[in-house]
């Protein structure tokens, strides 16, 4: 529950800019194998994950925003409603280390793809395979289901 605002009817909202993450996982997955987990509506944004194994795993409504998936396998997984940044496929941008995050237009939300193996993953949606062939490179490219042909691979690599 990171950046929690408890809406007084039983459900919240969240405060992505000015919010405090109850729990950090900053590099603490790194390289982690969590092939095979349940991880649906797990908010793991801004996390660490490069060379993580998260092949197989249910991120049905994850949230991936900003997060480091360089290298990544995401092998058979199911993306039914993952998010991998905020606002428009055709607008947002993976994170920065310098520039502030634009929830708004999604400027700087997304996650980090490159290198990531999309192989096998199910229920990705138009908007997921646009942001994922534009900013993951020619390798990612190369493992999205659905293919890339049309959309602009604008890592240039």
């Amino acid at each position: 529950m990171g950046r929690a605002i408890l809406d007084g009817a039983g459900g919240y909202e969240e405060d992505r800019v000015n919010g405090v993450r109850v729990i950090d996982l900053g590099v603490m997955l790194a390289g982690a194998d969590l092939s095979g987990t349940d991880l649906r509506w797990t908010d793991l944004s801004e996390a660490n994950l490069i060379r993580a194994n998260l092949s197989y795993c249910d991120l049905v409504k994850a949230n991936f925003s900003r997060t480091i998936l360089f290298d990544a396998k995401l092998r058979y997984t199911d993306l039914n409603s993952t998010r991998f940044f905020y606002g428009k496929a055709t607008e947002a941008s993976p994170r920065s280390r310098i520039e502030p995050p634009d929830y708004r237009t999604g400027k700087h939300t997304g996650a980090v793809i490159e290198n990531a193996d999309f192989t096998g993953a199910t229920q990705m949606s138009e908007e997921q395979r646009y942001y994922c062939c534009a900013w993951g490179g020619e390798q990612t490219r190369s493992t999205i289901p659905g293919g890339c042909e049309g959309i602009p691979n604008k890592l240039g690599r």
